[in-house]
């Protein structure tokens, strides 16, 4: 009798001794006291801090690109430019990757995680913007902002399908909400860089065409 109470004291303090919950209850509701740190919703990939520093860079990432956009879409909607239809283009793109920061913080949040504001990797590329630029060079300076997000969404990916806890969840998030919307966006700036380059051509006064695909922008969006 005395062996089988010894044992059960063993296996009772093997599990008090683990890193869950319920040993934390256990231990806190001891007489000596405790904390409950395991009592959260972290599990899966964003257990690990790296992979929630990286979503935390991205997340930032993606206030700064909001912001960027938005001095595009302000510089041509000034009385001077008066393009409607690149302001509206973005305007747009710039509330779309403001509320997808947003997602990502509730994301993050839901799985146990928080957000720091402060990290945010360094791009080389956005000290040279020039807010100043003409419609075929912006739309240019779009289409490259836009394919650096799907890059770093790629490389997320593929962190968190690398890892030993592999994650669908995290997974199938950033496929659902990142990876299709990104390749449909960028197939769209590609094809309006493109088909303003060959309006314009070698027009020495391509007034008219900017004009057209303007209004194409401003009905079409």
């Amino acid at each position: 009798m005395k062996i089988k109470i010894l044992a059960i004291f063993i296996v009772c303090i093997g599990y008090a001794s683990a890193e869950y919950c319920y040993s934390d209850v256990v231990g806190a509701c001891s007489p000596v006291g405790g904390e409950v740190q395991n009592c959260n919703s972290k599990y899966g990939a964003l257990k690990g801090e790296d992979i929630l520093v990286n979503f935390q860079s991205y997340i930032n990432k993606h206030i700064m690109r909001s912001f960027q956009y938005l001095l595009m879409s302000s510089h041509f909607g000034n009385y001077e430019k008066n393009r409607e239809g690149f302001e509206k283009l973005y305007r747009k793109l710039s509330d779309d990757t403001w509320h997808q920061a947003i997602d990502m913080v509730k994301f993050i949040t839901k799985r146990g995680g928080h957000m720091d504001f402060r990290m945010i990797g360094e791009d080389k590329s956005d000290k040279a913007i020039d807010y100043e630029m003409y419609e075929l060079g912006s739309m240019a300076k779009a289409l490259d902002m836009q394919k650096r997000l799907a890059s770093e969404a790629f490389d997320i990916h593929a962190e968190v399908t690398r890892k030993k806890e592999h994650d669908p969840e995290v997974a199938s998030y950033l496929e659902n909400n990142f990876v299709h919307k990104h390749s449909s966006i960028v197939r769209e700036l590609s094809g309006h860089t493109n088909d303003l380059k060959h309006l314009i051509g070698n027009n020495p006064d391509p007034s008219l065409s900017l004009y057209l695909f303007d209004e194409y922008l401003k009905k079409s969006i």
